[in-house]
């Protein structure tokens, strides 16, 4: 009885942990069709303060390859850049000013690891706030 107990104990464990894997990790299901994320830098005190998709803290974002990400500061024509600090997930520089257009756009065609791709959004001239990509398979 007491292995039943165990066996039992440790199914309803696995099976919790795979529930909120799945729930935590849902953005990273990758399918055949590709996305666009707009990300928007907002700016305080002459350093990013914060970037958003859809109104919701863009931090971490979850991508999947295939996927395009671009960013663009939020009422300001400040020049800017993102640095992909170790390796960047798509080709080419692994550093991106922005365009005329306030813009930076690059697709990503990375390899999927934990721990994701660490970048810094940077002011020409001004501060910098450090979020991550994790893409997903």
């Amino acid at each position: 009885m007491k292995i039943a107990s165990i066996v039992l104990a440790s199914i309803l464990f696995f099976a919790g942990s795979v529930l909120t894997y799945s729930q935590s990790f849902a953005q990273e299901t990758c399918g055949e069709a590709s996305t666009l994320y707009k990300l928007k830098i907002n700016i305080s005190k002459n350093k990013p303060d914060s970037v958003k998709h859809n109104g919701k803290d863009a931090r971490e974002l979850h991508v999947c390859n295939g996927d395009k990400v671009e960013w663009k500061i939020v009422g300001s024509g400040k020049k800017y850049w993102v640095d992909f600090l170790n390796a960047a997930p798509f080709t080419g520089d692994r550093k991106k000013n922005s365009n005329e257009n306030g813009k930076i756009l690059v697709v990503i065609n990375g390899d999927t690891r934990p721990e994701g791709y660490k970048y810094d959004i940077g002011l020409i001239g001004g501060g910098v706030m450090d979020p991550r990509i994790v893409i997903g398979n």
